[in-house]
């Protein structure tokens, strides 16, 4: 793993007008990730424009890109095959994406549901990805792409944890937002990052007070980023970095903080 910071913008900063996202990417200086491919009530009919479209957008970026897989409503592990069925296609979607992109990294949402207690479930529901990322992993190994799976509504680290070392791949890593890290667990993202180690290869940056999914700025909310990076120094943990931030202002001040505390921490972006 290279020894420095990668920066990535999410194309969320300006919606459904990529166009626009990549503009901002390519001013920052940033890679992009690209998220939300087109809208999904069109998803099916748009698709191919929406793959030339976006293809003639990044032709002439010269950043690095990764991709954020399909995940609205989708649920790989769900009892109902058709409901698995249309989710495993839009993950084999997303792979396609990220050749076509030459995106490097994919990143994936577990879409468990942390309301459910029941342990039987907790049980199917890890034995379910295992099957389907036993065999959806060698394509990301053939094509050498990394794919990441992300916290979102997860309590602690160690479902995807215990998903990554049960599939023991080079190309299967965790994904920390620390967003979603502060919203529904009561575990500081430093300990998520020890907890991972190695297995950590990209994380998505935001800020919020434990009461919504904001997306906002690193300098709004409660979220203790100074020593998020001492410990990914401490830990010598050098994962791309993706600011997950709607608001373009909130972006630019957020990218200038992240830049000051890693000058100030010592580690190179």
């Amino acid at each position: 793993m290279e020894k420095k910071l990668k920066k990535f913008i999410s194309s969320t900063v300006a919606f459904h007008d990529f166009q626009e996202a990549v503009n901002i990417a390519n001013s920052l200086n940033c890679g992009i990730e690209i998220s939300r491919f087109g809208k999904l009530a069109n998803i099916e009919i748009d698709y191919e424009k929406n793959k030339k479209e976006y293809s003639a957008i990044l032709k002439d970026f010269n950043n690095e890109i990764t991709l954020h897989g399909f995940f609205s409503n989708l649920n790989i592990a769900a009892k109902d095959p058709e409901i698995s069925r249309i989710s495993k296609k839009r993950y084999y979607q997303s792979l396609e994406l990220a050749e076509l992109f030459d995106a490097r990294t994919v990143v994936f949402h577990t879409c468990f549901n942390n309301l459910l207690k029941q342990a039987k479930y907790r049980e199917m529901f890890f034995l379910s990805n295992i099957e389907f990322y036993r065999e959806f992993i060698k394509d990301f190994e053939k094509l050498g792409i990394t794919l990441t799976i992300e916290n979102v509504h997860e309590s602690d680290s160690t479902l995807i944890r215990n998903i990554i070392a049960a599939i023991n791949s080079p190309y299967l890593g965790a994904t920390i937002d620390i967003g979603h890290c502060n919203l529904h667990s009561d575990i500081p993202v430093s300990e998520w990052i020890k907890d991972y180690g190695i297995m950590l290869k990209h994380m998505h940056f935001h800020n919020n007070f434990k009461d919504e999914d904001a997306h906002q700025s690193l300098l709004k909310g409660n979220i203790n980023i100074k020593d998020i990076l001492i410990t990914l120094k401490e830990m010598q943990l050098y994962p791309t970095i993706t600011f997950e931030i709607f608001d373009y202002d909130e972006l630019v001040e957020s990218i200038d903080y992240f830049d000051s505390l890693c000058e100030e921490i010592g580690l190179e972006t």
